[in-house]
């Protein structure tokens, strides 16, 4: 088969899949799975090779990461609704005080959106950034700006998100380095969101009208945990797989004994997000104690598990599609396109930016943009441990823009602001361009740091 005849085909197949999406509007597991069909079709290959490779991307992505996205989609739907994200929110905002409030909603959001789905966390802490704008006479666009920027970067880039969690499941990258380089990258990402927050908040200054005051009245009648029971189902996963990343390094820093036996253990992404999920729930039921529907199929774990499935499908997708583009010499002809030349992390920052973009989804962008770097990971260098966890973030940083009006966030944050929409789109789709670019240096710098051949 042609290099050329290659190229055109995987042109068409990008062609044919934001189509279904943008204009049909067609779910992505069918949007990605139709794709990976008319890719191997007009490559020539026969029926039974394309449904064999199809079959096996998506049963070998589902069975690495399917449970993992399950475990934690539930461990955020009990972190959402037991009010742990009122609870970092007010602990947070007494470290930095008022008059640094925008830090404190960006920390927040830094926070609360590792777990929980950042649209639903900005409806949740919303009331606290218009309550603050009011009492201290800050802009709510700097207020607004702060909290979705910081909810949007470690939302884009640290698990057990599912969007980053499943970029990591696709390229088997680990999940303990994942979870630490992503929210060293996050840092820089969040501090240009408080940074542009506080400019635009000086040129459309406004403050909110409609003050909703659920979350003092719920703090004062001790209706939400406590800071340790909201932070804690985050931390210890966080830590035991950042300590089993450590445990395992060749030079055995922990040694081989009981501990490194307890840590290899304890450590496994499904065991650590487990305990997570196991916390979350005594969490929940700490402030929610005659709940006797939570785990039913029509409580908190039926719906989490009914989002968590589309999910699933949606990366499961992606893998087939992977497999299906490995029929071709693909390999062979970027090889050669690109021989000489260190184009490395920008070819996924391209792939996840375009789908972004186009779609409105950053989860289906970095899913899309992983999905086609997956059979290149050799050619451009990503293969091995370290460079499977750089291409993993490249995604996520070409995932980061452009946010504007085709991303339900986006409504979500304009509408409980009481923002003008001609105000959003002058600062968001700017902010997130920002902030892609910064994700792409910090990026950058780890590649030249720890890829150096």
């Amino acid at each position: 088969m042609g290099s050329m005849f290659v190229i055109f085909a995987i042109a068409l197949s990008i062609l044919v899949l934001i189509t279904l999406t943008i204009f049909v509007k067609l779910h992505p597991f069918f949007a990605l799975s139709i794709s990976a069909f008319f890719f191997g079709i007009i490559s020539g290959h026969s029926m039974l090779s394309i449904i064999d490779a199809y079959s096996s991307g998506l049963g070998g992505t589902i069975s690495g990461i399917g449970i993992v996205i399950a475990i934690g989609t539930v461990m955020g739907a009990l972190l959402e609704k037991s009010g742990a994200a009122e609870t970092m929110a007010e602990t947070i905002l007494k470290i930095t005080g008022k008059k640094n409030a925008d830090i404190g909603l960006a920390v927040t959001g830094y926070f609360v959106s590792i777990p929980v789905f950042c649209d639903s966390a900005f409806v949740l802490l919303s009331p606290l950034a218009k309550r603050i704008s009011k009492d201290t006479g800050g802009s709510m666009t700097t207020m607004a700006v702060a909290l979705a920027m910081g909810l949007h970067a470690t939302h884009m880039l640290v698990p057990p998100t599912p969007g980053p969690l499943a970029v990591a499941g696709i390229l088997k990258a680990n999940l303990g380095l994942v979870i630490l380089l992503g929210m060293l990258v996050s840092i820089p990402v969040t501090i240009i969101g408080v940074l542009a927050g506080r400019y635009f908040g000086k040129k459309y200054y406004y403050l909110p009208n409609n003050i909703d005051n659920s979350i003092s009245e719920n703090a004062d009648k001790k209706k939400l945990p406590s800071p340790i029971m909201s932070f804690s189902p985050i931390i210890v996963p966080i830590i035991l797989m950042l300590l089993r990343t450590v445990a395992v390094l060749e030079s055995a820093p922990l040694g081989k004994g009981v501990l490194y036996n307890t840590l290899d253990v304890l450590g496994q992404t499904i065991i650590a997000l487990f305990i997570g999920l196991i916390i979350s729930f005594f969490t929940y039921r700490s402030v929610n104690k005659n709940d006797k529907e939570v785990w039913t199929f029509d409580g908190i774990f039926g719906e989490a598990l009914k989002t968590a499935g589309q999910i699933v499908l949606i990366v499961g997708a992606g893998g087939a599609f992977a497999t299906v583009l490995k029929l071709s010499n693909l390999q062979d002809i970027v090889t050669s396109m690109f021989s000489g030349i260190s184009v490395g992390i920008i070819v996924p920052f391209i792939i996840g930016a375009i789908f972004r973009t186009a779609i409105g989804s950053g989860t289906v962008g970095m899913i899309t943009a992983a999905s086609m770097l997956l059979p290149l990971v050799d050619v451009l260098g990503f293969n091995s441990p370290m460079g499977l966890v750089i291409a993993m973030l490249a995604c996520a940083a070409g995932g980061f823009m452009v946010f504007h009006g085709n991303d339900d966030f986006f409504w979500v944050v304009t509408s409980t602001s009481e923002m003008k929409p001609e105000v959003a789109y002058k600062v968001f789709p700017l902010i997130s361009i920002l902030q892609a670019l910064t994700a792409l240096i910090c990026v950058f710098i780890l590649k030249l740091i720890f890829l150096r051949g």
